[in-house]
């Protein structure tokens, strides 16, 4: 992303009080559902209902089938990182390389590590959110993404990219800057608290995708993102447009929200309908605090 424009700390003229923190205050604590939820069964089994391409862009009906129904041949697991992840290869053709069998990224809510901040057992439901969210506001940044009960349980699948290995020329490289900035929307809606760059890959195109959006759609401002350097600069405006129809959709909006009660308790959605409004009515990226925005040891 360019660096050239200066950056305008000067925070809005009127706070948002969805999307802009306030400086010094505490965060509370996530609340712990596991005595009031219904069972993790009960949830999974009341978010797939609709079926795998529920929520689905158009364009991305047949692989959301395919990842949430076509037979696993084989597992890996994938030996980095904080919660069990795990590689699969289906019985299906990657649709972007009809030559290859289609790969999926799956996250077992059984492999997830407690956190203080998130309710426990809800990261693979967050991931699915994010897809649909982005989805419906047409960006396609995120990787397909669905609910499947697979090998280890209930958890979800993402269509596994490809990583561009070439170097981009400074030309090439520019095209990518648009895209970063819908990333960022994105994360402004869903409340990305864990955007690193190592979650935003490059592929053939070149374009941009965002993975690893489990930590999102907390009720209270706590984005953290690298994307730190767009606070308080005005959101494109035909990523704004976006944003902004798809608030004054009525239809649209009681769709989305419909999807995400499924996967989400009810604060959270009720505070990702105020974000929506809230952008739409000021298009302008949050301004977020040095060391909550970007902790040192992302870069």
């Amino acid at each position: 992303m360019t660096q050239d424009a200066p950056r305008r700390r000067d925070p809005p003229r009127r706070r948002r009080p969805h999307l802009d923190p306030i400086p010094g205050h505490a965060l509370p604590a996530g609340d712990d559902e596991t005595a009031a939820a219904p069972s993790l069964r009960a949830r999974f089994e009341a978010a797939v209902a609709p079926g795998p391409a529920d929520g689905a862009a158009p364009r991305d009906t047949e692989v959301a089938r395919a990842l949430a129904e076509a037979p696993i041949e084989r597992i890996a697991e994938v030996v980095y990182g904080s919660n069990g992840v795990f590689l699969l290869e289906l019985g299906a053709p990657d649709p972007a390389i009809p030559t290859e069998p289609l790969r999926a990224v799956y996250k077992p809510v059984r492999g997830e590590r407690p956190l203080w901040d998130f309710p426990r057992r809800t990261l693979y439901l967050r991931e699915v959110a994010a897809y649909i969210v982005d989805s419906a506001l047409g960006l396609h940044r995120v990787p397909v993404t669905v609910l499947r009960d697979g090998p280890l349980g209930p958890g979800s699948v993402q269509h596994f990219v490809q990583v561009l290995e070439e170097q981009l020329t400074p030309e090439r490289a520019e095209k990518l800057d648009p895209q970063l900035r819908a990333v960022a929307v994105l994360d402004v809606l869903i409340n990305n608290a864990d955007r690193k760059r190592t979650h935003l890959l490059v592929i053939d195109g070149p374009s941009v995708k965002a993975i690893d959006n489990a930590l999102s759609f907390l009720p209270y401002p706590r984005q953290r993102t690298a994307l730190l350097s767009l606070g308080g600069s005005q959101v494109p405006a035909r990523l704004a447009k976006r944003v902004q129809t798809l608030a004054h959709d009525q239809v649209r909006m009681a769709a989305l929200i419909t999807r995400l009660r499924r996967l989400l308790n009810d604060a959270e959605v009720e505070a990702f309908g105020h974000r929506v409004a809230e952008l739409a009515e000021d298009p302008t990226y949050p301004v977020l605090d040095d060391w909550d925005g970007r902790p040192f040891e992302w870069w």
